[in-house]
């Protein structure tokens, strides 16, 4: 339907940030530094698709050129929470270290924790909370992490640590855990009405990786 375009820089940079291709990210970057917050027709930036394909070497690369780590896709979901909604544990390390928010919250009211615990993401979580994500922090319908959590383990360790941080202890052996996590083990997709996020669902379509989900 309609002639087909030739892909414009953006779109190609877009492709690249999401693939990992970080040659093609330099090169376009290197011709044209502008494109680094070029928005797609769903308001994502290169730095999103990144985010949320786990590609940290990429996001890395994009905000050392100066990617806004804070912009907001239509609906208002920022880099952190692309890449907390799919677990990528070193793309959150990587955006906290570039100035992320951990306070940042969605059209929704969803923050990083709320994403992180709603998929799942034992490590993500453990790590959120260590960083001094807001385990009370609650959504646009009146939910807390802790309201998200479907995952035994995941209740048990956010019930303690609120416990640990209300009577001053932060809980050392929970904070250790944390500090030793393995990024590698935060890729674990996960399934749910995650991807009913307009932006984040449409990543997951147009990379063909089969899964169905309605869109919000």
């Amino acid at each position: 339907m309609g002639n087909p375009r030739k892909p414009s820089t953006a779109d190609e940079l877009h492709t690249a940030a999401r693939s990992g291709d970080l040659i093609a990210v330099n090169s376009i970057l290197a011709s044209n530094p502008l494109a680094v917050n070029s928005r797609d027709k769903h308001s994502r930036t290169p730095l999103h698709l990144a985010a949320f394909s786990g590609q940290a070497e990429v996001v890395t690369y994009l905000c050392k050129q100066k990617a806004d780590v804070g912009a907001s896709a239509m609906d208002d979901m920022a880099a952190i929470h692309f890449a907390s909604q799919k677990g990528h544990l070193e793309v959150v390390r990587a955006l906290l270290s570039a100035g992320a928010s951990l306070k940042a919250t969605t059209r929704k009211g969803m923050t990083s924790l709320h994403y992180a615990v709603q998929g799942s993401h034992m490590e993500l979580v453990k790590y959120l909370a260590k960083k001094g994500a807001n385990l009370g922090a609650k959504t646009k319908a009146g939910k807390t992490p802790l309201d998200l959590a479907t995952n035994e383990e995941i209740r048990s360790f956010l019930e303690e640590y609120e416990k640990s941080a209300k009577n001053g202890e932060l809980g050392k052996k929970d904070k250790d855990k944390a500090e030793e996590s393995d990024p590698k083990t935060s890729t674990l997709g996960s399934e749910g009405d995650l991807s009913s996020e307009p932006a984040a669902a449409a990543i997951d379509e147009e990379d063909n990786v089969g899964e169905k989900r309605k869109k919000g």
